[in-house]
């Protein structure tokens, strides 16, 4: 369900949708007419998201802040309701779509430290009905996501209407976060989280050094105000986080 939704500018939008077990923005552009989704959550997402849009521009493209499970699967299901729409990723995320390597397995501690407390932050056990339509794209134990309508973009390319693309990579190759310097808000992905009302660095990571120049990059950047984070609250933010 869409839980709140800020003026970025006269023309545009931006809404927060909860879903089962991630968040899913959604930009609404009227000059353009059209609709955008960061991100779309778990197959049993897209009824709801779907009814959603029945007051908004038509939806024109998914742009995905990494590929995990519970931020792509949806697709499965909202791609066969808008066929005009389309599904992007960052370009580091090609080999995983097209099967040539597989999402690595958790460890552990990272089931402990960060898979469970997001699972536990939107209230989420996993369904059948998750399981058995495409909830397992995204994850280490199925590949051949749908090929048809995906594109890729770089780290520097403008996707969504009014925001900068940050390449964030950490917690995967292709994380990236989207910045709009209007209002100053950082959508995060996974890049960041906030469990229990705090805002923590994601340990789940691929690269502890990449994630660790991602983090800098953003210590530099003076102008963010908020995050708007893939799971948890959206926070003001503060660089005393990191």
């Amino acid at each position: 369900m869409i839980t709140n939704s800020m003026h970025l500018s006269r023309d545009r939008v931006i809404h927060t949708f909860r879903g089962r077990v991630s968040n899913i923005y959604i930009i609404e552009d009227n000059r353009q007419k059209a609709s955008y989704f960061v991100d779309c959550g778990m197959p049993s997402d897209a009824e709801v998201l779907t009814k959603a849009l029945h007051r908004l521009p038509p939806l024109k493209r998914v742009v995905c802040t990494h590929f995990h499970v519970d931020h792509v699967s949806g697709w499965y299901i909202l791609k066969q309701h808008h066929k005009g729409c389309e599904i992007w990723f960052h370009e580091k995320a090609k080999f995983i779509i097209m099967g040539d390597e597989r999402i690595p397995y958790p460890s552990f501690n990272d089931i402990v430290t960060i898979f469970l407390p997001c699972m536990r932050e939107a209230g989420y056990s996993p369904s059948i009905g998750d399981l058995f339509k495409g909830g397992l794209y995204g994850t280490p134990f199925k590949k051949g996501f749908p090929s048809d309508r995906v594109k890729y973009f770089s780290s520097e390319q403008s996707v969504l209407p009014g925001f900068r693309t940050i390449h964030t990579p950490g917690h995967r190759p292709d994380s990236v976060s989207f910045f709009d310097q209007e209002k100053g808000i950082l959508i995060s992905g996974d890049f960041l989280l906030v469990i229990n009302g705090e805002l923590i660095n994601n340990t789940f990571l691929a690269s502890p050094e990449e994630q660790k120049a991602s983090i800098d990059k953003i210590r530099r950047m003076d102008s963010i105000k908020h995050i708007f984070p893939g799971h948890g609250i959206s926070l003001p933010f503060s660089k005393a986080y990191l």
